[in-house]
């Protein structure tokens, strides 16, 4: 059975992208994509994916809010946090908020597909700066 999973992504180039990539992966059914917070949280009620990919800088509603409200009310969807930004209050905050996995944007789509096998498989997973990030502080 696919992994049904939604998309949170407010830059239409890498939104495009990044549908191209996961319709092409046979575990994943590709739900949609969203490309503010707002929206994001709508379509999460209505669809209820199984896993999100999560940009934190989205407008209208933040990334990290997003986070909150589906972490909240679909405590079963894993979520990836896949941004460009990356600081420890960030890292934690949304650790805290049942994220299973945060990778930076420019590691690309190869570190995506390997933070998605995991999630899936109930894994955690980080990208490399972030590990060490994790390492260096008690997380």
């Amino acid at each position: 059975m696919a992994v049904k999973l939604f998309l949170v992504e407010d830059e239409a180039l890498v939104c495009e992208l990044l549908a191209e990539f996961l319709g092409e992966l046979e575990e994943i059914e590709f739900l949609g994509d969203a490309r503010d917070g707002a929206t994001a949280i709508e379509k999460c009620r209505k669809l209820r994916p199984d896993l999100i990919i999560l940009d934190l800088r989205i407008p209208e509603v933040s990334g990290l809010d997003v986070l909150k409200v589906l972490h909240m009310e679909l405590p079963e969807t894993k979520v990836i946090i896949f941004t460009g930004s990356l600081s420890e209050e960030m890292l934690r905050t949304t650790l805290e908020n049942g994220a299973i996995a945060y990778v930076e944007k420019a590691y690309g789509l190869e570190e995506l597909q390997k933070a998605i096998t995991s999630a899936i498989a109930g894994n955690r997973y980080f990208s490399p700066s972030i590990a060490r990030l994790i390492e260096d502080y008690d997380f």
